[in-house]
């Protein structure tokens, strides 16, 4: 497949220079009207759209630049919001909000199966749109990275890094995020942490908070003896996780799913463990499967509105030109003060040692 070289919406006359074609004989071929020319001419021509993926737009004859002013929005996974409550809500609400205060109208590409492409028979679906905004925590990278070569106009949300491809995206800021509410642990007296997340956590965004946890930690003077990174397989093992950290002096735990801490929460209540009296728990963010929670937790949130609104206003600014590509922007996370963390407990009676927690690996092995 061929990209139009400086970025931008496919033209006629970008198909007209790969053909080796005028644009008046592109425009015969793409309105019907080629009877006069050759075989081998037409032919020239419909390879070229095959294998660019340009698709005709009449709209944008009368629009300078020729662009349409039309967004894509493509999802990796359902992300419909049921409800206001939803985990892609508030991306969806600031994508719409800044695209129609900017005078742009969206196209949502939600191809049907388990898994949705951007390209379907080698060509591109995008480029029904001018440029598009990549949605979801599964991204398939390769088509990704073909996206990138290709010369097509996108930005994602999140942080989603290619080796050797830089790409634009507008991403939370997850490691200054996660660093802060370590030290605030840190200030209140914590020197036994942990780190837990469910299946390896989320991907890069789950990477940045566990760089963020990891560079508070050092700063501490603190070893992966004491701030230990511990791998879940799924929520029913919690009440294992507690007696686990429990066992081995463990006073705070940083959660990346909230999911997991509500499990952690129920298993607490089966103990008579309190939060925070007992144990410090503290969530970072991920509230996707949350469906509200009696517990008032401390943390973060992430900025999803802003993130769909700077994402789109990016995207514009690199389609009319105001921005190079690639180009990344970070967004600060919301502190949430919450009830969930406290001091320390007394340290154990007549100076007993703390036992050493188990090694840096998961707590299923």
């Amino acid at each position: 497949m061929t990209a139009n070289p400086r970025g931008g919406r496919l033209t006629q006359a970008e198909i007209a220079r790969i053909a080796g074609v005028s644009q008046a004989t592109v425009s015969l071929v793409v309105n019907g009207r080629d009877e006069a020319l050759t075989d081998d001419t037409r032919e020239r021509v419909r390879a070229a759209i095959e294998r660019t993926g340009y698709v005709a737009n009449p709209i944008a004859r009368v629009l300078a630049g020729g662009r349409n002013k039309l967004l894509g929005v493509h999802t990796f996974e359902k992300v419909f919001p049921l409800n206001g409550d939803d985990f892609y809500f508030p991306f969806l609400l600031g994508i719409e909000e800044e695209a129609e205060s900017l005078g742009y109208d969206l196209l949502m590409f939600t191809s049907s199966g388990e898994q949705r492409r951007i390209f379907v028979d080698g060509r591109s679906r995008l480029n029904l749109a001018d440029g598009a905004l990549l949605l979801g925590r599964t991204p398939d990278m390769a088509e990704v990275a073909e996206l990138a070569r290709l010369g097509y106009p996108f930005v994602f949300i999140g942080h989603r890094e290619i080796p050797g491809q830089a790409l634009s995206y507008v991403a939370a800021d997850y490691t200054d995020a996660t660093a802060a509410v370590t030290r605030r642990l840190l200030e209140l007296g914590h020197r036994r942490l942990a780190y837990l997340r469910l299946d390896a956590g989320g991907g890069q965004p789950g990477a940045d908070r566990v760089a963020g946890y990891q560079l508070a930690a050092r700063s501490a003077r603190l070893g992966p003896a004491a701030t230990p990174l511990w791998d879940v397989s799924g929520v029913d093992e919690a009440g294992a996780v507690l007696g686990d950290a429990l066992d081995h002096g463990i006073t705070a735990l940083l959660v990346e799913q909230q999911i997991l801490a509500e499990a952690l929460a129920a298993a607490c209540a089966a103990r008579s463990v309190s939060i925070p009296a007992d144990i410090s728990v503290a969530v970072l963010g991920d509230t996707i499967g949350v469906r509200g929670s009696e517990t008032d937790w401390s943390g973060f949130q992430v900025p999803k509105r802003e993130m769909g609104a700077a994402a789109t206003r990016l995207l514009i600014d690199q389609l009319e030109e105001r921005v190079s590509r690639p180009h990344v922007e970070s967004i600060a996370c919301r502190p949430v003060e919450g009830s969930s963390i406290g001091p320390v407990k007394t340290p154990l009676a007549g100076g007993a040692a703390v036992p050493e927690p188990r090694r840096n690996r998961s707590i299923t092995e």
